[in-house]
């Protein structure tokens, strides 16, 4: 697992906080395709877009509609981006949710762009291993954009597994609940991620850090660490998003996962650091995986030591939610 992430993430601390100074990336990254479509009967495809120079575009079409023809879902096995790289999801303008689900049970490490084309839906991104967003990520979608490391989403009383078989075709309405695991996978953003005006912006993870930028202008902005077995439930009230949590045997039907996502610091450390556990300081001022020392940011927190901007010029205290429970 992880054969293509990051060997060694460090943070420059500093008298403001710290921040995110570099990935280093696995060479092994250039040497697969970074999004592969996974063999589930979903029907997404991979299309290799217009080349420039080094940079590669990946089109992501086909999937499977719910039968409204309101949702349209994707699964991956692997889902990467290399620094200029894209992925491009196309769609129709009658879909109003893209959901992509990453199955391999690897986390994804996006140093690149993320797109939607054809049409103004929402984007969720599902990875129950994990996220990284590299100092390179961005985003170009017209609706809002959710990353999250959920078991499951909720449409309703019916859910999409993150990693399972689903009947796609019922999943109608809004996906509005988020399962969560015993063990969340944690999300991490390094990267300037940016939604259009008055559109939202989510990350809900185990454990949220994020030390770029987070911008959605006349928005909200929704930074969430969810404890292990639980069920977060975003319900539309205008423009602002209210995090209701319960327990997840409350609901039946609650989709699992095969796999334990990896602790925080094995998630950084990658394939070429498999011995560290934790992160520390040094005599520099940064802070780097290390090998003995027990990782300071425990499950259920929740960081954001970047910039995060709902409006143009200021952030009103009712648009950013910076949510942890421990």
């Amino acid at each position: 697992m992880l054969d293509c992430f990051p060997h060694l993430l460090v943070i420059k601390t500093h008298s403001s906080g710290w921040s995110i100074v570099a990935i280093y990336p696995s060479s092994q990254i250039a040497a697969a395709q970074s999004i592969v479509p996974a063999p589930d009967g979903t029907g997404t495809a991979i299309t290799p877009g217009p080349q420039t120079g080094p940079q590669n575009r990946y089109d992501i079409t086909g999937g499977t509609t719910s039968r409204d023809g309101a949702n349209l879902f994707h699964s991956f096995t692997r889902f990467n981006l290399n620094a200029g790289d894209t992925a491009n999801f196309i769609s129709n303008p009658t879909v109003q949710n893209i959901l992509g689900r990453i199955v391999g049970g690897d986390a994804s490490l996006i140093n690149g762009l993320i797109q939607v084309s054809g049409s103004n839906a929402n984007l969720f991104l599902i990875n129950p291993a994990g996220i990284i967003f590299g100092n390179n990520a961005r985003l170009d979608v017209s609706g809002s954009f959710f990353a999250t490391t959920a078991s499951g989403i909720g449409f309703d009383n019916r859910w999409l597994s993150s990693t399972g078989a689903s009947d796609y075709a019922s999943l109608v309405g809004t996906p509005n609940v988020f399962a969560f695991p015993s063990q969340p996978g944690s999300i991490v953003n390094a990267g300037q991620l940016a939604v259009k005006n008055g559109q939202n912006l989510t990350l809900l993870g185990g454990t949220v850090i994020s030390t770029g930028k987070l911008s959605a202008p006349g928005g909200q902005i929704t930074v969430a660490a969810v404890p292990g077995e639980n069920l977060v439930r975003l319900s539309q009230n205008g423009l602002l998003l209210n995090l209701e949590v319960s327990p997840a045997a409350s609901q039946s039907g609650v989709p699992t996962l095969p796999f334990s996502p990896l602790s925080l610091p094995r998630l950084l450390a990658g394939a070429g650091a498999d011995h560290a556990t934790g992160i520390t300081a040094n005599d520099r001022g940064e802070i780097v995986l290390t090998g003995d020392v027990a990782v300071p940011i425990v499950p259920g927190s929740a960081i954001v030591s970047g910039t995060a901007e709902a409006s143009a010029t200021t952030v009103p205290g009712e648009q950013l939610t910076f949510w942890a429970t421990g």
